[in-house]
């Protein structure tokens, strides 16, 4: 699999105190980021999205955070997890985010989630992510 880039993954988990979810950080080194840039014609006029696909190896560095089902996922310190509305970051970031929002602050490509898989048998063992 080819490696083109780093990502950091902030997984959203609900905090009992506030009610609200609070986001957890893991940096992930070593995979694969692709943005597609589409442009549809419609009534409206052009509209333009991207569309995002990251593959991450099965052995890729971690950070030593150790990959848990998003329906055992707590928020525990060194796990991480995909799931529908986490987001990712393309890129190495060491801050911790209170909301989605604070992700424009970056210039680098970030998108929310919408879909992963579990590719993590065959030759190539590894994890999807789709998102826009």
């Amino acid at each position: 699999m080819t490696i083109n880039a780093d990502v950091t993954v902030y997984n959203a988990c609900l905090d009992p105190e506030t009610r609200l979810d609070s986001y957890r950080r893991t940096v992930i080194r070593g995979v694969w980021f692709y943005a597609d840039h589409k442009v549809t014609v419609d009534s409206d006029g052009l509209n333009a999205a991207d569309v995002f696909k990251v593959r991450i190896p099965a052995g890729a560095d971690t950070g030593g955070a150790e990959f848990v089902p998003p329906w055992e996922y707590t928020g525990a310190e060194g796990t991480w997890t995909l799931q529908a509305d986490d987001y990712v970051v393309r890129g190495i970031h060491e801050e911790e985010i209170e909301r989605p929002a604070d992700l424009k602050k970056w210039k680098e490509p970030a998108f929310r989630i919408n879909s992963w898989s579990d590719n993590r048998f065959g030759g190539l063992p590894h994890w999807r992510i789709g998102g826009a």
